[in-house]
């Protein structure tokens, strides 16, 4: 029947049909010959909605010009329903695939049904992430990332990129950038589909070729090019630092922080900002004292043979001196041994929680909500934070809560640095919101 839109939902306008027919591909365009072959492909609509879609290969052409006949399926969804799965076209497909929606169809229906997505999906592949950091290949995923923001349209080749390295690309930007990154993962070159990311082949005279194309990067990275010694932008370089170091879940944390006005441009500066703030708390956890070792075993062993405990004053001499070493705020227990006993013997709540833990994250996560509201201006807030904060500090512990501390204040620096400006605008109601909230978090009141 030739190339052709066969069928489509009621609701996908004009403008978007027409645009699937220009970006869809024909026949032979799979890149991979192979009869198994498949492309993921994203990219943005007119109306404002997306295109996720899955490109296959559906036996050869029927008219005997050889190449490949190439089957599209097109899930066009909304801003909304991409986001409630992280903005990830990967996790779009993975739900659709799930649920028995991708099957090829003999007959296509002019008009097709619409369908329901269940469930929704992580920000962040810290499976995928770990796999690439034990793999050494932070380094590559980090120039994968510099090249993807710095081009129009980038070529890109190497080991695994349609599996890893696109995929990897997603789970490392923030959610609101991640929506201007078009890209395929199996289809040919084409200048009249520009997806922003092309994977292709280790080919050398496709390579040849691609480097003759007018507005095309091309990027290598188990070549030559993939060494390029083009300083990393600081964006990129706390990727390294966080995947290197294995710290994905770091990394998940701060994309999970809603930044609404954040753009791929801004990620250089926020990058720098999270390369200081991870830099100070790794000098904090060096400059910290060692803590005093347990109790040795072998006493424990004694004392539970006995049936008996010993005297407070000799449990103090285990406990008392580490605990007014490791913290100095319970210096106040040195004048009663027993007092220092009983404090050592209570384990402190904090102690054991794992800070990277889904429930930790939630808390800091509402805590920001909360924390930024308050500054601007939501009476609400400010009055859920009054009791937020005592709570949030008991659960958690001031140690875990510094780094958010550090935060909050370089934000509210930002207002006032803003306002005392020459010809700025000042508002001052928003500096005493400012000053308010700081008040809260640092003399709980």
């Amino acid at each position: 029947m030739g190339y052709q839109l066969l069928g489509r939902s009621e609701g996908v306008g004009e403008d978007d049909a027409c645009h699937l027919r220009v970006w869809c591909p024909s026949h032979d365009s799979l890149a991979d010959l192979d009869p198994d072959s498949r492309s993921v492909n994203f990219h943005s609509l007119p109306s404002g909605c997306f295109c996720v879609s899955l490109s296959t290969s559906a036996g050869w052409e029927y008219s005997g010009r050889g190449g490949h006949r190439v089957y599209t399926q097109c899930l066009i969804v909304s801003p909304q329903v991409l986001r409630k799965f992280s903005n990830s076209p990967f996790a779009i497909l993975r739900a659709a695939e799930a649920s028995g929606l991708m099957k090829a169809l003999e007959e296509v229906p002019a008009n097709l049904p619409h369908l329901n997505l269940v469930g929704r999906s992580a920000q962040v592949d810290q499976d995928l992430l770990a796999r690439l950091a034990s793999d050494a290949n932070s380094m590559k995923v980090a120039r994968f990332i510099q090249a993807a923001r710095e081009s129009t349209q980038l070529a890109v080749a190497g080991q695994d990129v349609s599996g890893r390295m696109i995929p990897a690309l997603f789970s490392c930007l923030p959610l609101e950038c991640r929506t201007a990154f078009s890209f395929t993962t199996g289809l040919k070159y084409s200048s009249r589909r520009p997806f922003r990311i092309v994977a292709v082949s280790d080919d050398d005279a496709e390579h040849r070729w691609l480097r003759h194309q007018t507005g095309v990067r091309l990027l290598d990275l188990d070549g030559s090019d993939g060494e390029d010694e083009t300083p990393l932008d600081d964006w990129s370089r706390f990727v390294n630092r966080a995947l290197s170091s294995g710290r994905t879940s770091l990394l998940a944390r701060e994309l999970s922080k809603q930044r609404p006005d954040l753009l791929p441009a801004d990620l250089p500066a926020l990058g720098l900002q999270l390369i200081e703030d991870f830099e100070a708390k790794q000098f904090a956890e060096q400059a910290s004292p060692p803590k005093e070792p347990s109790v040795a075993p072998d006493e424990s062993a004694r004392d539970d043979a006995s049936g008996e405990s010993p005297p407070a004053t000799e449990r103090g001499k285990h406990s008392a001196a580490g605990l007014r070493q490791a913290h100095a705020a319970h210096n106040r227990f040195v004048g009663s041994q027993s007092a220092a006993t009983t404090e050592t013997k209570k384990a402190v709540p904090s102690a054991g929680i794992d800070p990277h833990s889904p429930e930790v994250l939630r808390q800091l996560e509402h805590l920001d909500d909360v924390v930024f509201d308050a500054i601007s201006g939501k009476e609400s807030a400010l009055s859920e934070l009054r009791t937020l904060w005592p709570h949030i500090c008991e659960s958690l512990g001031e140690d875990l809560l510094a780094e958010s501390r550090e935060q909050y204040v370089r934000y509210a620096l930002t207002i006032w640095e803003e306002g005392s400006q020459k010809g700025a605008m000042r508002y001052p109601s928003r500096a005493v919101q400012a000053l308010d909230v700081l008040s809260i978090l640092f003399d709980g009141q």
